[in-house]
């Protein structure tokens, strides 16, 4: 028992380092290849995980069923991973959600992966609702959908997405964090996220829910506040010491741009939207009461992912929605 509960404290930790530097392999789709095996097994060997099968959702759909990226599905230790070799942190929102409204395993069903996106890299939407088809998740008993995509994805031409973003940004002293960064496809150009885009590739899926789940609330949610939304700052807290990038404008702005496409897709698409930036306000990494992960940032009492919601953010979350339902 000892041994068991070291190898899973320990596993945390390689988890919380690998995610924090983006090292971690990500979960992927069957149809991206074998290397979703070697993948799955190795989220299973660092955190003692036997790989979960998700709940299956009583007959004619679960009540609350939650699509998302790793801001969903949680990153804090203790983690499982479930059958598709997708991390799952225990006190990620949808867990709390299901655990302040009381809710039965198969009556919320939480589809979110780490590394998911709408249609770019890992699990795909359309992957998630697929495997929530298996569960029998999507019906006319289903009351309330949550979705949270769009830190995965690519915009525009570029290759690459906000995590290689970010690490171009802090180490590519040639091409920096600028509209130079931009023109050299290192870094995401932020003016091609709008809403009409984030909307346009959430559109299929979207619809496709309305009709098999025709009683259900769908809302979008946003990401909550990992740095301040004006000048061109980004902070992150490394232990006790705060790392910032004073040039990196793109990245802020970027950041501004997603917030604002997924509260204008919502409209386009005629669902819900919840803003949870405006509710974590203030509160980001480099803050007097972070609510967010920096890298073993012993202020936010959690081990997980860098620029991840630590468990109070996602009590937050939890919080919020709960009221919703």
């Amino acid at each position: 028992m000892v041994r068991r509960k070291f190898l899973n404290v320990v596993g945390a930790a390689i988890v919380a380092i690998f995610l924090a530097t983006g090292i971690l392999p990500v979960a992927q789709g069957q149809s991206l290849g074998s290397s979703a095996v070697q993948k799955a097994d190795f989220l299973r060997g660092v955190t003692s995980s036997e790989g979960i099968p998700d709940a299956q959702a009583f007959a004619g759909g679960a009540k609350v069923v939650v699509f998302g990226d790793s801001h969903a599905s949680g990153t804090n230790a203790p983690f499982r991973v479930d059958e598709r070799g997708c991390l799952k942190g225990h006190l990620s929102w949808p867990a709390q959600l299901q655990a302040t409204q009381g809710l039965a395993q198969g009556d919320l069903i939480d589809l979110s992966c780490n590394g998911a996106s709408i249609n770019s890299t890992g699990f795909h939407f359309s992957d998630e609702v697929r495997h929530a088809e298996a569960l029998g998740a999507i019906g006319p008993k289903t009351e309330n959908i949550f979705i949270q995509f769009g830190k995965n994805d690519q915009w525009g031409h570029s290759s690459i997405n906000l995590r290689y973003s970010v690490i171009n940004c802090l180490f590519d002293l040639v091409n920096g964090c600028g509209e130079r960064a931009v023109a050299a496809g290192t870094m995401q150009d932020p003016a091609a996220v709008t809403g009409e885009n984030y909307a346009e590739r959430m559109k299929p899926v979207i619809d496709y829910l309305k009709y098999y789940a025709p009683n259900a609330h769908i809302t979008l949610l946003g990401y909550q506040e990992y740095m301040p939304r004006t000048g061109s700052e980004i902070c992150v807290r490394i232990g006790g010491t705060e790392m910032r990038k004073p040039d990196a404008v793109n990245l802020v702005s970027y950041m501004n741009q997603l917030e604002a496409a997924i509260r204008d897709a919502s409209e386009i698409l005629e669902v819900q939207h919840v803003d949870l930036r405006e509710a974590t306000a203030g509160h980001s990494s480099c803050s007097a009461d972070p609510w967010v992960n920096g890298v073993l940032d012993m202020r936010v009492n959690a081990v997980g992912g860098t620029w991840h919601p630590s468990p109070k953010g996602d009590a937050v979350t939890a919080g919020m929605l709960s009221a919703q339902l």
